[in-house]
């Protein structure tokens, strides 16, 4: 299945510009053809091209699926961004394939890397939930400074980190009926301050196992027990 980024308007559909080219000079589609497209809300769609141009292409449409490729559970991860920007688009890529709302990138005490291009990290989650066939696509956050996002408020939240300490597994806190955030910190972890900060805001400190894991594998090890416990 070829999929399509688009969105509607009445009872007609467009698919957005820089999905035109795809359709029209590489997969040669034109009027009359039928095409497979979201729009980010879950759901599929399949449309009928009636207008196909350089710049445009739309028609009329129909729902097919509701929920498409959605995974019954929700889950935020909180990520402080890799010094190497490979590493970081790697975890959006493989946690989009696999299941997920919401990523936040959060700039810790500890963070190498202090700015980074979201818009990039959009168009590498429409590319894998197109590929991965999912109707919702994963929201990428604005950065945020690690006391800004524990401001906010967090249903159930949890803070991986390496210091000593009682630490849960991950699986023993996760609920299916609660969405779960759960907060990976830069390549030199979380500071015990902001640690502390964070178990005052009322996040759970647990563990991802015995190994100490580079930042982007750990966000991958959460985002994978999640999707195999509760998807």
């Amino acid at each position: 299945m070829q999929l399509f980024l688009g969105h509607i308007t009445g009872k007609e559909f467009q698919l957005d510009a820089a999905e035109v080219q795809h359709c029209v000079k590489v997969l040669r589609k034109s009027i009359g053809d039928r095409i497979d497209f979201i729009t980010g809300d879950g759901n599929l769609y399949q449309g009928e091209i009636s207008f196909a141009s350089k710049s445009k292409v739309y028609g009329s449409f129909n729902k097919v699926e509701s929920n498409f490729g959605t995974v019954p559970y929700s889950l935020t991860i909180a990520i402080a961004p890799t010094k190497n920007m490979d590493r970081i688009e790697l975890f959006v890529e493989k946690a989009v394939e696999m299941g997920i709302d919401t990523i936040v990138p959060i700039i810790c005490d500890r963070s190498e890397r202090k700015v980074i291009k979201e818009e990039r990290l959009r168009k590498i989650v429409l590319s894998a939930t197109k590929q991965s066939l999912k109707g919702n696509l994963t929201q990428v956050q604005t950065a945020l400074s690690f006391k800004e996002f524990i401001a906010q408020e967090h249903s159930n939240l949890l803070i991986a980190h390496c210091e000593n300490g009682h630490k849960s597994s991950l699986k023993e806190v996760l609920d299916a009926n609660v969405a779960t955030t759960i907060m990976i910190g830069p390549e030199g972890d979380f500071s015990p301050a902001e640690i502390q900060l964070a178990i005052d805001a009322g996040a759970k400190p647990i563990h991802l196992g015995s190994s100490r894991l580079r930042t982007e594998t750990a966000g991958l090890v959460a985002v994978s027990t999640v999707y195999q416990e509760l998807g």
